[in-house]
């Protein structure tokens, strides 16, 4: 979880209420985050994660003063602005922008430093660092709208902390964030966020520029979102424009509209959700009603707007910056939250019976210590993931996502193959060889296209050097410790090569296979070292090793 630096006075000016230490530290743990050091006027403490509002002093300090009524809970209105982003000639590959307008800004030092923490913060999170989404802050005084996302083959600007001007490649070549973020963009196509008179705001996601970048003087500023997830993209510029406007004593927020194919005709959208709670359910999940007892100043504490309230339900409307708010239970915890966890009383009943480490279990974590003991490393990936990928890669049909929110997690893995080359290409530019292996859950589908779950063994070993004949020598010592006889048969699998791949059967049935990757394959998923993989059911062996 990030760790959060910002000096008391500014939180207290935020929050409108003087604070002491002590108070300053439960209202941290009122808000999920854990003080972590104190130095003169600075706290470090340890926001949650699914709170990026949290992230900087803004969110902090107006969480804060809404809670203990020093402030009330905000609407924002946003204005209309001459304004427009085309995004017509955007990339491929980062097709998607957003832009927002924060005027009447007072910035000063701390301000300015709490608004690039944000940016970090967001940045190594929620953002993928910058591989799903890119934010970027200008002096919208020192830019000329309107503003063009654009695709091109180079171009030249002053980057942002240096003095000379560079071109493209020269920033990708010399630059610390250009060496570092230079996999996120594809030669000759890079992405540039430029004005009207072509002069260049970014070079997403990898460098601002110098010459309009926010300083304490900075009174209108343009917030960029740049990437390829457009809903996440929307709800991080929603946290970015709401801490911005922090900033201000009496602040304009602009939406700007976007022209070319697009998803939203404007951004920011801070309309926020609404949620009903039915009583029913409060009840259920905490043993009392507590807005029974206090009434919905409750709910106000925590941010939400009361739209309605009746004998059987509470409906509410949700801050745009409270991105971790999917159902109606996180607004119940919230109420337990503002009533107090200590209040709730109740008792816990004691189990039925005594549990135990599910067989299977204990077999995985097995399999896990075998696979460390043979010098692998271990990678732990979400089941959700990109269905483009698993199209390229498996042969077999797959769980969709009906409504996702993010496309790389739109569909449920059958394999953990896909998962174990993207933590290749994700870490190979970072490594010359790499041996990871991963022990997790897929889902399948039966011949009645049913979901089934699995449990499945995945390998891959990655850098100059590796053949199938590694991968043999990985398995034989998997399968010889586990006591597990094994023969190979020679398969043809559109994810590897021909001749370079084998089915492994366990008692002549099939239980995983093993080859190296095809070139194009591994080049459409943007890996550029040769990479050796296996896979077994872990279902099937444990089941031959049960009989």
């Amino acid at each position: 979880m990030p760790k959060v630096e910002v000096k008391l006075w500014d939180v207290e000016r935020i929050a409108e209420t003087p604070l002491s230490l002590e108070e300053l530290t439960r209202m941290l743990e009122i808000l999920k985050s854990d003080l972590e050091e104190v130095r003169g006027d600075t706290i470090v403490y340890e926001a949650s994660h699914d709170r990026p509002d949290m992230f900087s002093a803004e969110g902090l300090g107006r969480s804060v003063g809404v809670y203990k009524g020093s402030r009330k809970p905000i609407k924002y209105v946003v204005e209309d602005s001459s304004t427009y982003l085309d995004v017509s000639e955007a990339p491929e590959y980062r097709p998607y922008a957003f832009l927002a307008i924060v005027e009447n800004l007072e910035l000063d030092e701390e301000a300015v430093r709490q608004i690039f923490q944000l940016q970090e913060k967001l940045h190594a999170t929620y953002c993928g660092d910058r591989e799903l989404v890119s934010i970027g802050l200008y002096d919208l005084d020192k830019v000329k709208p309107p503003i063009r996302y654009v695709e091109v083959e180079n171009a030249s600007y002053r980057p942002l902390g240096y003095d000379s001007v560079m071109s493209l490649d020269e920033i990708l070549r010399m630059t610390e964030k250009g060496l570092k973020y230079a996999h996120l963009v594809r030669h000759r196509h890079y992405p540039l966020l430029v004005d009207s008179e072509g002069q260049v705001l970014s070079f997403p996601p990898v460098l601002n520029a110098e010459d309009n970048k926010v300083t304490e003087g900075t009174r209108r500023v343009v917030i960029d979102v740049t990437g390829t997830e457009p809903y996440l993209m929307m709800k991080i510029l929603n946290v970015v424009t709401t801490s911005v406007s922090e900033r201000s004593r009496n602040p304009v927020i602009r939406r700007v509209s976007i022209k070319g194919a697009s998803l939203f005709p404007y951004s920011p959208v801070l309309e926020g959700g609404v949620v009903e709670v039915r009583r029913e359910y409060v009840t259920s999940l905490l043993g009392i009603d507590p807005i029974q007892v206090k009434g919905p100043r409750l709910l106000e504490s925590m941010g939400y707007e009361v739209q309605d309230l009746s004998e059987d339900r509470v409906v509410v409307k949700v801050p745009p910056y409270r991105v971790d708010v999917l159902s109606y239970v996180d607004v119940i915890e919230d109420l337990a939250i503002s009533y107090g966890y200590n209040e709730l009383g109740g008792e816990i009943s004691n189990p039925p019976h005594f549990g135990r480490i599910n067989p299977l279990e204990r077999f995985s974590e097995y399999l896990r210590e075998v696979m460390l003991g043979l010098g692998l490393q271990e990678v732990l990936n979400f089941m959700l993931t990109d269905p483009d990928v698993l199209t390229l890669i498996s042969e077999e049909e797959f769980v969709r996502v009906r409504n996702p929110k993010m496309k790389t997690y739109s569909a449920v893995r059958n394999s953990l193959l896909p998962t174990i080359l993207t933590s290749v290409k994700t870490n190979s530019s970072k490594r010359r060889r790499l041996e990871i292996f991963e022990i997790g859950d897929v889902v399948k589908l039966d011949e009645n296209m049913r979901p089934k779950y699995t449990k499945k063994l995945a390998y891959g070993l990655a850098g100059d050097g590796y053949t199938l004949t590694d991968g043999l020598v990985v398995l034989k010592s998997l399968m010889k410790t586990i006591g597990v006889s094994y023969e190979l048969r020679k398969t043809s699998r559109r994810l590897l090569i021909d001749g370079r791949a084998a089915e492994i059967l366990v008692n002549g049935e099939l239980v995983g296979v093993v080859g190296e990757v095809s070139p194009e394959v591994l080049v459409s998923l943007g890996v550029f070292v040769p990479t050796t993989v296996a896979e077994v059911d872990v279902v099937k062996l444990f089941s031959t090793l049960s009989s």
